[in-house]
């Protein structure tokens, strides 16, 4: 999908979002959570310092972009980030509420990240274990300087093969992550996942792929709510809730 053709189609799902601030949604959990977590504004603690490093993480990449020995896969893994930290703050805050407000005990973020997501959700709780799986070398090489200069120490890279603790509470699935990493996981989910449990997927309507992805995992029984942001999507997995697809603004979470 174009760049143009994918924000027109953006701008027009807040004409025809119906669920703005929790308006038509009967399940008083999921009103909840839009009304007071998803589409909430306030601020916390971590918010301006993590803003200040979002500068430095940008400033760090494009320097690392100059250099010469970077190859070809390198090169290519810096753009794409340096693309999302552009337009980062309101998707990661949104994480940061909704974290905070589920706190999982067990979580993992799926795909390449420079150390900033990790950044914020560390900053959650740092007594909770944070997994970052199927990043490439590069990506979890710069993040551990990242993370390291923040005095982070409760986030762990992890392939996905060596992965020997049980499912996860909370996943979230970065742009970044590959096709060969997104087929892995949809084949072997409820191995990620528990029972009760919550999927964020970025970029669910990016491509084809991406919305036949999305249409597969939220038709799946394990879930019962699925929530479409455009941007972003969230799928739930909790003990009392009906079988429901929910619409909510593009610019929701902002």
């Amino acid at each position: 999908m174009s760049h143009l053709k994918y924000q027109v189609k953006k701008r027009l799902t807040r004409l025809v979002s119906r669920h703005y601030r929790g308006f038509g949604i009967d399940s008083p959990y999921i009103h909840h959570l839009v009304r007071y977590v998803i589409e909430a504004k306030m601020h916390y603690y971590p918010f301006k310092k993590l803003e200040r490093q979002c500068k430095k993480v940008i400033s760090d990449l494009k320097e690392k972009s100059r250099e010469k020995s970077l190859s070809e896969e390198d090169r290519f893994c810096v753009k794409n980030e340096l693309d999302r930290l552009n337009d980062c703050t309101h998707m990661y805050r949104f994480l940061f509420r909704l974290v905070n407000h589920l706190n999982p005990r067990n979580l993992a973020i799926i795909g390449d990240d420079s150390g900033l997501l990790l950044s914020y959700l560390a900053k959650v709780d740092s007594r909770r274990d944070i997994l970052s799986l199927g990043s490439r070398k590069f990506s979890s090489d710069f993040a551990k300087l990242i993370l390291n200069e923040q005095g982070i120490s409760n986030v762990q890279h992890c392939d996905f093969s060596l992965i020997n603790k049980s499912a996860f509470d909370f996943i979230h699935i970065s742009r970044s992550a590959g096709t060969n990493i997104l087929i892995e996981f949809e084949n072997n989910l409820d191995r990620y996942l528990n029972k009760e449990s919550y999927l964020v997927v970025e970029n669910i309507h990016r491509d084809e792929k991406m919305i036949m992805l999305w249409d597969r995992l939220k038709k799946m029984d394990r879930f019962n709510v699925s929530l479409d942001l455009f941007d972003v999507g969230i799928l739930i997995a909790r003990k009392g809730l009906n079988k429901q697809d929910y619409y909510l603004s593009a610019s929701s979470y902002k």
